[in-house]
Parts: C-alpha cells; structure tokens; sequence
C-alpha cells in the first residue's frame, strides 16, 4: 500500500510540470504582436508626419525625437539593436485606422489621451510619456498676452484633433467668437497661419515649440504662456494583446526608473556590474528575469538604456534645453523633483 507521504510525493511530481508552465507562460511570452514583430525582424512604429522634437526626419531620412526614441527603446529592449524600427508617418485623421489595420504595431504620436478614445476606439493608451496643455502661437506685432485677446479671430487647426474640440469649447463657454479653419495636416495649418490666413494656430506647448521652427522667421511669434487645457500624451496600442501592452508599459517606465536611479547611457555598463541596487539589477538583468516574464531577452533594459538613455536623458536630447526647442521639463519632471514622471516599482 502507497504510504502518505508517497502519495504527496507523486501528487508534486504529478503537478510540478503544470507548475512549472504556469510560471513561464507569462502574457508577454504569449504576445502575438511580440511574435509577429520577432518573425518580421523589425519594429513597425507610427509616428506624426514631421515635428522637429517629437518625430522628424533629416535629409539622410533618419528620424529623431522624444516619439521616435520611445520607438527605438522598445526596439532595442526585443532585438538588442535600436536601430530595427520603420516608421510609417501619420496624420491625424491617418493614425486611428493605421494602427487598427495592424499596418503600425505601436502608435507614437503626440496623442492625447481621452474618454472616447480609450473606450470606443478599440485602443489602449498604455503610458504617459508627456504631460502639457494647449496654447495658441500669434504674431508679437498683435501684441496678444493671452487666449480670451483672442475674441473674433481665426484659428487654424488640425481637424478631428483634440485641438479643435478644445478652442471650439473654451471660447464659446467664454461668450467669445472664433472662426476654426480646419486642415487635414498640422503642417497646412500652420503654413496658412504663416501666410497670415489666420491669426494664431493652436496646438500643445511642446508641438508648438517644435512647429515653430518651420515658419519663415521664427523670431517674430510668440507662444502664449496660459493653457486651455490639460493634455496627457502617450503611445497606443490595440486592444486585445496584455503582453504586448506590458511590454511597452514596462520600457517606458524602464526609462524612468533609470533615470530615478541615475543609471545613464554613459554608466550602464558600470551600473550593471557594480550597482547593489536590487531594483537597478533586476532592471538591467543581473539579478531575476524580468525580460523573461516579458517575452524578452535579458539585457532588455540595459540594452534600451545603452542605446537610448535614460527619459531624462531623451527628454533633453529632443525637446530640453539641450535641443533646439528648450522645453522645461515641468509636470515631465520625475516625482521626486516635483513633476508627475512616477514608475510603479520593478519587483
């Protein structure tokens, strides 16, 4: 007769192998996005269609900007190699059907986080990588100081943007008249205000700064210091794939937790080797597997820092006051130097 404990024996034994799967059957392991970009050998990314700072190409077609490096991190944290990204550029009307026809695997666009689009559109707003508010640009000869001078004038905007439903809200909740002239391209709407077809054109701060580089003299506009309104931005994804949303969740607070803990480009290697930190080793994979529960290598994070930096490090470089547009870093900020920048925690 089998005795109790071999009865116990053989019942763990029985049970270890289910065990055993359970554990490494993560969602990430699970992703068909994650499978479909593997097979594919590159990262299929959306991005705006050309916005100095955000996602813009130079003449050699090589894109850049706060966008575009969210793009290249999540690259390099699956194949090791930032570089292994196409970028298809979208509009704004574009960017909802590129991404549901599966034609993108990640949308990062300045796209701004709403109701509707996180519950009727079939997308998922995995993160928030950038915090501002909407303002408009004008002529410093107009000598406009803030949004409600703006009473009767012409606002050219992008039409179906948040953009236009935010101008059209607070100016009539104001009593105040505008005309919106609607153009399918930010970038039309912006050469017609150049061209003195409107009197402002309204757009967050941040593709603002960058789209003011485009105008003829930059020098003589101005944009407004107030915001009508509050504007979480961050890349999406469709509906339907957790590990693939887990994977994007989890470079960009890779991102962050590196520059919390100050682990850069320049000292990750150091870092890695040296650091006792439990969470700067379980990030950079000394320690536990968290590129494995992901569906991903080891060295993701070390290789999406190494490559990328850190958000700090990428927020500077594009749109801070190491790039041309000279951004404060404000509400983008890490939580503890008083911004809204916070990684739930890598355990």
């Amino acid at each position: 007769m089998m005795t109790k404990l071999a009865a116990v024996a053989l019942a763990a034994l029985a049970t270890a192998p289910i065990a055993a799967e359970a554990q490494t059957a993560s969602p990430g392991a699970k992703s068909a996005t994650l499978a479909a970009v593997k097979a594919r050998g590159h990262l299929e990314c959306g991005v705006h269609t050309g916005i100095p700072g955000w996602s813009f190409p130079n003449d050699k077609g090589e894109w850049s900007g706060l966008d575009v490096d969210l793009c290249r991190s999540v690259a390099a944290a699956i194949f090791g190699d930032a570089g292994k990204v196409k970028y298809t550029p979208t509009t704004v009307q574009q960017r909802w059907s590129v991404l549901s026809s599966g034609q993108v695997d990640l949308l990062s666009r300045i796209s701004t986080l709403t109701f509707k689009r996180d519950t009727e559109l079939g997308f998922n707003f995995v993160q928030i990588n950038y915090f501002e508010g909407q303002t408009f640009i004008v002529r410093k000869a107009a000598n406009i100081k803030e949004a409600k001078d703006l009473d009767g004038a012409a606002i050219c905007v992008a039409a179906g943007s948040t953009e236009e439903r935010n101008a059209t809200d607070w100016f009539r909740e104001r009593n105040l008249k505008i005309n919106i002239v609607k153009f399918e391209k930010n970038d039309d709407a912006i050469a017609a205000y150049d061209s003195e077809r409107c009197d402002t054109y309204t757009a967050g701060t941040g593709a603002l700064a960058g789209q003011r580089r485009k105008l003829k003299n930059p020098a003589d506009h101005v944009i407004l210091a107030g915001t009508i309104s509050r504007d979480p931005q961050g890349p999406v994804t469709r509906e339907g794939d957790d590990g693939w949303d887990n994977i994007i969740r989890w470079v960009f607070n890779g991102t962050l937790i590196a520059e919390l803990h100050g682990v850069t480009s320049a000292n990750v290697d150091k870092m890695r080797a040296e650091s006792r930190n439990a969470e700067v080793r379980m990030l950079l994979g000394a320690d536990g597997n968290a590129g494995q529960i992901l569906g991903l290598p080891k060295e993701w994070m070390f290789n999406a820092i190494k490559q990328v930096g850190n958000y700090g490090e990428q927020f500077e470089r594009s749109v801070g006051m190491g790039s041309d547009l000279k951004l404060e870093r404000g509400f983008n900020q890490l939580w503890t130097k008083g911004g809204l920048m916070f990684s739930p925690v890598l355990d």
